[in-house]
């Protein structure tokens, strides 16, 4: 069964079979950042090599700075004067997000640098 490329990507899937589950709990579990070493399918390793994953802070903070810009021009549409209000709504959500945040950027830098290319 063929899965697509944005569909594997989306459920954070391995990039080589796009089956196995890249993380081993939720994204809304406290142990949200552990990562499985291996595929569960393929058992090809999800971590090319040491620190390999410190160039997904860049990813990350894209995707911080996206978030931070999107939900201030939403305070402002809406209209909230408060600067202190503000900045606790931007903090709050941008602070929700941390799960979803550090997973997709793993995710994303694993797909566009990992030199794993998908086997059907």
């Amino acid at each position: 069964m063929k899965v697509s490329l944005v569909k594997a990507l989306l459920s954070q899937r391995c990039p080589t079979c796009r089956e196995g589950k890249m993380f081993k709990t939720s994204s809304f579990n406290l142990h949200f950042m552990e990562m499985n070493e291996k595929c569960p399918h393929c058992q090809i390793m999800l971590e090319p090599e040491p620190g390999f994953y410190q160039g997904a802070m860049y990813v990350g903070y894209a995707f911080s700075v996206g978030i931070v810009v999107t939900v201030s021009l939403l305070v402002m549409i809406l209209g909230i004067d408060s600067p202190w209000v503000s900045i606790g709504i931007v903090s709050l959500i941008t602070l929700l997000l941390v799960p979803f945040n550090f997973r997709y950027s793993r995710v994303l830098f694993l797909y566009m640098f990992g030199g794993l290319r998908y086997r059907e």
